[in-house]
């Protein structure tokens, strides 16, 4: 029984131990993109990015977090989950299709990583995939127009998107964070 409770706490101590690390990394990353978007998820939000003395470098430019099915963060393609993200841009673009480019534009993305909140319940719950990206705008008249609603990740404009990456290589790209909030 004893054995059993102290092999129970080093587990414990041992994946605690690891959740603080992995917080720390978010904390003394080099930039930090923050996504502040509407409870109402139809409504458009904010996507701003600080260096990492905490200046403003980019934006704030428009971004939608809405799923294409309306449906919430805690399903497979709802809404973009609220949190903390570890985030690094991709190494290319994704393959230029005509589907590709519709759905992600021709620029890079960012690929997020949940660490905390709602964020990293999705990624326990299955949700994966999720990235800050561009692609073609909303049909004029839509609900969310400019942009198009995605499976789960944070839209950007292609133009937008393209200035985005392009500041983030310029500041050196590497590692961020993206913190994802609701107002």
């Amino acid at each position: 029984m004893q054995s059993t409770m102290i092999w129970s706490y080093l587990v414990y101590s041992a994946l605690h131990q690891l959740i603080l690390q992995k917080k720390l990394e978010v904390l003394k990353m080099g930039y930090h993109i923050m996504v502040s978007l509407s409870v109402d998820r139809t409504k458009l939000g904010t996507l701003k990015m600080y260096n990492d003395s905490g200046a403003l470098v980019f934006g704030p430019k428009q971004a939608l977090g809405r799923s294409e099915y309306g449906t919430s963060w805690s399903q497979l393609n709802g809404h973009t989950p609220t949190g903390v993200y570890s985030a690094t841009i991709s190494k290319d673009p994704m393959p230029q299709t005509t589907d590709n480019i519709r759905s992600y534009g021709p620029s890079k993305y960012i690929d997020m990583d949940p660490v905390s909140g709602n964020a990293l319940i999705a990624k326990q719950n299955g949700r994966s995939g999720l990235w800050i990206h561009g692609g073609a705008p909303a049909d004029a008249g839509a609900i969310s127009y400019p942009l198009r609603p995605t499976h789960g990740c944070v839209r950007l404009s292609d133009n937008d998107q393209a200035s985005l990456i392009y500041v983030l290589s310029t500041l050196g790209g590497g590692t961020g964070k993206v913190t994802i909030t609701e107002a």
